[in-house]
Order: C-alpha cells, then structure tokens, then sequence
C-alpha cells in the first residue's frame, strides 16, 4: 500500500476525533448550562482524546511505512530486526563493515502520479550493526 494512502487515512481519522471532542466540549457545556448529568459526556471526550493520542502516535512512529515502527527500528541491532521481520529482500550483513538492507514495501501503481517502481524500506547501519537511518526508497538503479 502507498505511504499516501496510510497518511490521508491517518489524517481523515484524527480530523474525525477532532470533530469528535469538538462535539462532546459542545454537548459538555450544554448540559452544564442544564445542569444535566455529565458523566457520559465526560467519559467520551476522554476517550476521544485518548484514541486521537493513539493516532498521533502511530502515525508519528511508523512515519515512513505503516508496517514498521521507525522508533524501534532506529539504534536497534540489524541482526534483531532481521528475526523480528525475516530475511532481507535487498542487501545482506556484512560483519564489521557499514551497510544497507531493505525490505520491499509496494509498487507504486496507484492512481496519483505513479512511478511504476518497486519501492523499499532501506535501513542504514554502522560497523557494530546499530541501525542509524531508515527510509524509503526506490528499486537500485530506479
């Protein structure tokens, strides 16, 4: 899946929470004007508020693609990301020696301005293994 696709879905979610609290303040301050019970108002606007930190927070952590989370990923060993996630689709380890490994993401035949390339989640790491960069990228010589 295109990374625009997790971003306007990651978007139109917390606009709706938004909208969401921005309802429940509204409906909050009527019923206190009516001196109504509040409970259930209050019960909501705090789950709104925590599903909308949720979202906030997935969509910070998994920045470059939806399926890996960039904050684990990042200063962690190469050689534990490749238990957790598999064999790499691009590049191998090698012992002592900095590197880049990759594993494929999707192909970008969607409806916007596609490339047509295989695109890939790219992890830099340094001579102990330590991953210090990651990003998505193009197929090699695309």
């Amino acid at each position: 899946m295109n990374q625009w696709y997790f971003d306007i879905g990651i978007l139109f979610v917390i606009l709706l929470l938004i909208v969401g609290i921005i309802v429940c303040v509204i409906s909050l301050i009527i019923k206190s004007i009516k001196k109504k019970n509040r409970k259930a108002v209050i019960i909501a606007v705090c789950i709104h508020f925590a599903l909308l930190t949720v979202s906030i927070l997935y969509g910070s952590s998994h920045s470059t693609y939806y399926k890996y989370n960039d904050w684990v990923i990042l200063n962690s060993n190469i050689h534990i990301i490749e238990e957790k996630y598999g064999e790499f689709d691009l590049g191998e380890i090698k012992e002592g020696e900095k590197g880049r490994v990759a594993y494929y993401i999707y192909t970008d035949n969607g409806p916007i301005m596609p490339d047509h390339l295989k695109h890939y989640y790219y992890m830099e790491y340094d001579e102990w293994g330590m991953i210090y960069n990651v990003f998505d990228g193009l197929q090699p010589g695309g």
